[in-house]
């Protein structure tokens, strides 16, 4: 049977990346390639096909900047009429300068975050107890976070409230990230459901468009974060084995850093059942759905 998987930004980078992986698995995948510009997913498409001939790929528009557009996505999703296998969240920006959306939200919080909240929710009804989701997180949710306390939901969703909060817009983007993985699991779990949720570190992939001033990575800086650089190829790798190798199929929401090998602990934040309450109640009322 044909599995579906769902990877936003999948035109380039490490969405990219996942994407030709999962697709070199075989037909059996079909691939969703969920794109805010449709002229670069097609030519990523085309790309893709170059490598691996008969990949299954259907490209369709998706910016999670925009709660409407999320909804457009489904709503074109649906028409498919396809069960959903696997969801990759993907998708976002960087940035110490937040903007306002049409929505009224913080611009790197409402793309790396709550537009995928919302994409997860109205998603689920038509995935299986099989199916699986990836977030997609950063090594940065936590140490420039050691020792700050939480600042609220409302200051990181709304821009010009705390200016230390948005020059760190990126940062607890990655952060409400986590705490929806783990939140979610706790209610999948509750419910009964067997649809397993992870979280990622895919490193510093200086190669990828996520980093627009290349010229900052000199030698010396890059001595510097040796230790946590990555790939877009190797962490692709690492995503394609949560979302493909039954070795994953079931167990508990872990953080994985860089490699499928290598789990460990997300920062003492992100275990916050509170925290993590707080961020959902607010993230339901603030895309407009109910408990």
């Amino acid at each position: 049977m044909t599995k579906t998987i769902i990877i936003t930004g999948a035109n380039s980078g490490l969405g990219f990346e996942t994407t030709k992986q999962i697709a070199d698995q075989g037909r059996d995948y079909h691939l969703i390639m969920a794109c805010r510009n449709m002229t670069k997913a097609s030519a990523a498409r085309d790309e893709i096909l170059k490598a691996v001939p008969d990949a299954n790929l259907t490209c369709l528009e998706l910016d999670t900047s925009s709660l409407a557009k999320v909804r457009d996505f489904v709503a074109a999703f649906k028409a498919l009429d396809e069960p959903l296998y696997g969801l990759v969240c993907n998708a976002g920006i960087a940035g110490r300068t937040a903007t306002v959306t049409a929505d009224g939200f913080n611009n790197i919080f409402e793309t790396n975050y709550l537009g995928h909240f919302l994409l997860t929710q109205l998603l689920l009804p038509l995935m299986h107890d099989d199916s699986r989701i990836v977030t997609v997180s950063s090594e940065r949710h936590d140490t420039p976070l050691r020792g700050v306390a939480w600042p609220g939901v409302e200051a990181i969703a709304y821009p010009g409230r705390d200016a230390m909060v948005d020059q760190r817009s990126y940062v607890y983007s990655k952060l409400c990230a986590i705490l929806f993985t783990y939140k979610l699991d706790r209610r999948l779990t509750a419910a009964g459901k067997s649809i397993v949720v992870n979280t990622v570190n895919p490193g510093l992939m200086v190669e990828t468009g996520l980093s627009k001033n290349k010229s900052r990575f000199t030698p010396e800086m890059m001595v510097q974060v040796a230790d946590l650089l990555s790939t877009a190829k190797d962490s692709a790798t690492m995503i394609k084995n949560l979302m493909v190798d039954d070795k994953f199929a079931k167990g508990p929401a872990r953080y994985f850093d860089r490699s499928s090998d290598k789990p460990i602990r997300s920062s003492k934040m992100t275990y916050d059942q509170q925290i993590q309450d707080e961020l959902w109640d607010f993230s339901m009322k603030a895309v407009g759905l109910t408990k």
